[in-house]
């Protein structure tokens, strides 16, 4: 134990005099942080429509009106026909185009069937299928509208659904992503530092001088490891402390049970960045090593973006 203890005071002392790895170590994951939590949103909002009305008229107008009141999207100037329609929604400038086609209010007005073309961009199927539900309901809350003033019907059913949403009433994305990037970055940042001092050792040749003093390898990597162990509990004290009080994510449960849960986490990263270090004889090797070795598996198969129930095959 007392040569692993030199070891880690060796380390620490090389990580202080390194300006680039101890800003790594003790900003990086809170500016991934930063970045991570307001960059990979969710929430679809602010979508971009435009209006080919070929209608003209007090009820066509109105039901454009309806969609460009709602926050969901942005009204764009109108379209004047299919070609331009067609131009402005492959420049990505729109997110969908309604076509409300001539005869509208007089179909409607006669109880005939009347006919609206909605053209979503399914360049993002998920973004797109958000958007085709958005203006769904925008549609069922027009028709609801105009069966009330023309017909003094409420078009209701023997029963509705109340809906409600637990531990996340406003359906925000923010809430579910800055506690996934925590584990990402806890994983990814420790393990990036922890296998670079090893191989740097190697690239300079002071490995060397492991090899003429009576430590053990368990002792080199355990004394390795132990201050990258520290820098990752801190790590993780700061990013809890950003969720809660900058994104204002609120901690639900045990933060002793979450601090030990961290602590067998980060030594596990830890040990996956010695792993790492193993076989590989550069920096940048390492560096690419173990970023492919982390943040595959926490995005792809640890729940970041998809539920982990949702995988099928070798992935679960």
């Amino acid at each position: 134990l007392a040569r692993a203890w030199s070891y880690s005071l060796r380390e620490a002392l090389e990580l202080r005099r390194d300006p680039v790895r101890a800003t790594l170590a003790l900003l990086g994951t809170a500016l991934l942080m930063l970045i991570m939590g307001y960059g990979i949103s969710l929430d679809v909002e602010n979508l971009r429509f435009a209006v080919l009305d070929q209608d003209q008229t007090g009820l066509s107008q109105g039901y454009a009106q309806r969609l460009a009141g709602s926050r969901y999207f942005i009204e764009q100037p109108p379209l004047h026909d299919h070609a331009e329609l067609d131009r402005r929604m492959r420049a990505g400038e729109l997110a969908l185009a309604v076509e409300i086609p001539h005869g509208f209010a007089r179909d409607v007005a006669r109880g005939h069937r009347a006919e609206i073309g909605l053209w979503v961009d399914g360049a993002m199927p998920s973004r797109g299928e958000t958007a085709r539900g958005y203006a769904l309901a925008m549609h069922q809350l027009w028709l609801a509208e105009m069966a009330r003033e023309r017909l003094g019907v409420t078009l209701a059913g023997p029963s509705a659904v109340e809906l409600r949403y637990r531990y996340n009433p406003d359906v925000k994305s923010l809430q579910a992503m800055v506690p996934a990037v925590i584990p990402m970055l806890l994983m990814m940042i420790p393990a990036m530092l922890t296998a670079l001092s090893v191989v740097r050792e190697k690239e300079l040749g002071s490995i060397l001088n492991l090899y003429v003093t009576p430590v053990r390898r368990s002792e080199f990597l355990l004394g390795k490891q132990l201050p990258y162990v520290a820098l990752a509990m801190l790590n993780f004290f700061m990013l809890v402390a950003l969720a809660v009080g900058f994104f204002e994510v609120p901690l639900k449960g045990s933060l002793g049970a979450l601090s030990l849960a961290a602590l067998l986490y980060v030594t596990a990263a830890t040990g996956l960045g010695l792993l790492a270090s193993t076989f590989t004889r550069s920096q940048i090797a390492a560096l690419f090593i173990t970023m492919i070795g982390t943040i595959i598996p926490c995005v792809q198969f640890a729940g970041l973006i998809d539920p982990v129930s949702s995988l099928e095959g070798t992935g679960a």
